[in-house]
């Protein structure tokens, strides 16, 4: 099911980050999105989450901002159905455009962006941490006027 995310599902989200992220958010951080306002959805499954994603949207534009999804859960579409369900939205929103940046690196995801029609606009520049120095980051953009 998918569902707004609970305060009370912090435990579960925050375990999920540090889980499959190379440089996890804090705890601090996910309230932080939580008290902003941020669109903040969570898959549960059996009254377990297995995934997360976060968004913020000003302005007509959609910023993914985090996606998390269980590692024993990955591979089966979990991802896909929380982006689009962020995307849809952020569109009712009036939002006309989401942005998000991936990992060079992460080669999964970047196949997910980009079957959503997600297109390559950019990058930044040494944008992630690592174990051993820094990750450029890409930046994908996909317009809400066409389907999502």
């Amino acid at each position: 099911m998918l569902r707004t995310f609970f305060k009370s599902d912090l435990p579960q989200i925050v375990a999920i980050e540090q889980a499959v992220h190379i440089a996890p958010w804090t705890e601090e951080t996910f309230k932080a999105c939580f008290q902003s306002g941020h669109h903040c959805f969570v898959v549960e499954l059996d009254k377990k989450i297995i995934g997360f994603a976060i968004s913020s949207a000003h302005s007509g534009e959609c910023h993914v901002l985090n996606i998390g999804i269980a590692r024993e859960y990955q591979h089966q579409g979990w991802g896909r159905k929380l982006l689009q369900h962020l995307l849809q939205q952020a569109k009712r929103e009036g939002a006309g455009i989401a942005y998000l940046e991936v990992r060079r690196s992460n080669t999964r995801a970047i196949s997910l962006y980009r079957k959503m029609h997600f297109h390559l606009v950019g990058e930044r520049k040494n944008y992630y941490p690592t174990v051993s120095g820094q990750e450029d980051a890409l930046v994908f953009a996909k317009s809400l006027h066409e389907e999502i």
